[in-house]
């Protein structure tokens, strides 16, 4: 039992490792997997897609009475600084092109040149004063050159007011610095909003735009305005917006849908890890129906079920040794049952003959009438104790031996059984030594105590040497024994008896199964002296019914078989 546990144990700690060790394995697999599909998702097919679900959103156009964003405090401010920057780009643009700035208004010409006289006063300031204000403005290094495109949204909304704008149109200036700005924030603080609005549509008109299509800074942050709207406000007023709910709901969908991709790989990782764990079972199945169903073509076990097939093998050997053993059991039956048979009928036939005899011869002399009935009642003793054989093996086979203790000599108990054999051993010229202290108090079953010796004594006088000493010896012991507490403190006594004879010695193959029901070591039976190989089987039922123990050894020829049963 503690082995079959384990063998448990070290399955369930192999299996249980197996299927973890897969499922880590897979799931770092999958996870590196995953990361590199989700980097290829939001390199490649992401942004193809947003366009795609961008593109679907129409733009709307919202005119400037329907914006209402004249009274807006941000709109003006935005507006104002919108303007200031479109009039310095103008100006610049004046004075670097002499055509233009003779064609230019006198409100922008004037703006230009306070632009070129306050760009040359902070060259002189640096010591690089230009007499010209256009070369001053052309030595400005510190100008950046940018392009403006127009997006197309605002390109569109410009071609709807009939303006006729090119949409590729690209414009390249030099755009203003502060400095610039705060120089014609000045310069316009002389002209009032008439002259400031009609100076705006020029630079627009110079600059080949017009205020519907100038864009004006939004209020709103752009990630504010990506979750909100799309949302474009223009110079003139009017602003154009587009509705990114359906974009924003895909895109809300992108960590859960992530989410329930990774978990479907996990499960799909744990399932192939449970499928693992299912072969070995219908492999562990296979095996255990090849060994019931006795065939010897199991199924070979993987490396991971090596614990269950070192038990399995362990059972199969089990059943073997069983099922020979069974086979030897019953082999050993039917031997008995035909030897008893044979022994039954040699003296029921001589029982039979010599009372035939009896019967026809009337006037035989009275002695050899005596010898015949004495052949006919030694017959009849004989196959009296056959069918006792018989009952005793029934008895055997259904019950247990019951025992019913009381006081009595052991001392004398040996000697009454050893001078029933004085007659058989004197035959042989055996002598039967008993050696024992008197008297020797015990407390047992003396009945089956007096079987288990007349089976003793039976097989030391059947098979000792001629000429030779059986001694039988009896004696108490006393040892510690433990107590309901674990304590060795309680005394227990026990009787040892011991039947020694000197003969032919017992193999340790032979010792290991003298005990077993009909057994023989010759495996013969002879009319006289053949019995059912029960006598030992009994005679160690009846001393494991006391709880005791009956067991032999034979060295050199000398044989002891020890009795030993609480006393």
């Amino acid at each position: 039992m503690k082995r079959q546990s384990g063998y448990r144990s070290e399955q369930l700690r192999t299996l249980s490792g197996g299927f973890a060790r897969r499922v880590a394995v897979g799931l770092i697999a999958w996870t590196v997997l995953f990361a590199v599909w989700l980097a290829a998702v939001d390199a490649f097919i992401a942004p193809r897609a947003a366009d795609a679900i961008s593109s679907a959103c129409p733009w709307r156009s919202v005119s400037a009475e329907e914006a209402g964003l004249e009274d807006t405090v941000w709109f003006e401010g935005s507006l104002e600084r919108t303007r200031i920057t479109m009039i310095s780009c103008y100006a610049a643009m004046l004075t670097e092109d002499r055509t233009l700035y003779g064609e230019a208004s006198a409100d922008a010409r004037g703006v230009a040149d306070a632009l070129a006289a306050g760009r040359g006063e902070a060259a002189g300031a640096d010591g690089a004063v230009e007499s010209d204000a256009a070369a001053a403005v052309s030595g400005n290094s510190a100008d950046e050159e940018i392009a403006l495109q127009d997006s197309t949204a605002a390109a569109d909304g410009a071609e709807s007011d009939g303006m006729g704008f090119n949409s590729g149109a690209t414009h390249e200036f030099r755009s203003s610095s502060s400095s610039d700005d705060a120089i014609v924030t000045e310069a316009l603080e002389s002209l009032d909003e008439s002259a400031e609005n009609a100076l705006f549509e020029e630079a627009c008109s110079a600059l080949e735009t017009s205020p519907s299509a100038v864009r004006v800074e939004s209020p709103w942050s752009q990630e504010q305005s990506r979750q909100m709207w799309n949302e474009i406000y223009y110079a003139d007023g009017h602003m154009e917006y587009r509705d990114l709910q359906v974009y924003d709901f895909v895109r809300s969908l992108r960590l859960p849908a992530a989410m329930l991709v990774y978990l479907a790989g996990a499960s799909v990782v744990v399932g192939f890890a449970l499928s693992w764990l299912t072969r070995c079972f219908g492999s562990l199945f296979d095996a255990m129906e090849a060994l019931f169903s006795k065939r010897s073509d199991g199924p070979e076990l993987p490396r991971e079920l090596a614990p269950t097939a070192r038990a399995l093998a362990d059972l199969r050997r089990a059943r073997d040794d069983a099922e020979q053993a069974a086979l030897a059991a019953e082999q050993r039956k039917n031997e008995l049952v035909a030897y008893l048979a044979h022994d039954i009928r040699t003296p029921l036939t001589s029982i039979v003959g010599y009372l035939t005899l009896l019967a026809e011869a009337p006037d035989m002399p009275e002695t050899q009438r005596a010898r015949y009935a004495q052949v006919a009642l030694d017959r009849s003793y004989r196959l009296e104790a056959m069918m006792e054989e018989f009952f005793e093996i029934t008895r055997y086979n259904l019950s247990s031996i019951p025992i019913e203790r009381q006081h009595f000599d052991a001392a004398l108990l040996c000697r009454q059984v050893a001078d029933e054999f004085y007659p058989s051993a004197q035959v042989r010229s055996i002598d039967i030594e008993v050696r024992t202290e008197e008297p020797l108090e015990c407390f047992a079953d003396a009945e089956k105590v007096s079987r288990v010796l007349n089976n003793l004594l039976k097989n030391a006088v059947a098979y000792a040497d001629g000429e030779s000493t059986v001694v039988v010896s009896a004696r108490r012991e006393e040892a510690l024994a433990s107590d309901a507490d674990g304590n060795r403190d309680a005394k227990s006594a026990a009787l040892v008896v011991e039947v020694e004879n000197q003969g032919r010695e017992i193999s340790p193959e032979h010792l290991q199964a003298i005990f077993e029901k009909f057994y023989r070591e010759d495996g013969a039976r002879s009319t006289q002296g053949g019995g059912a190989g029960l006598g030992l089987a009994i005679a160690r039922e009846i001393a494991r019914a006391h709880g005791g123990e009956l067991t032999a050894r034979s060295v050199e020829g000398r044989t002891t078989f020890t009795l030993r049963i609480p006393a």
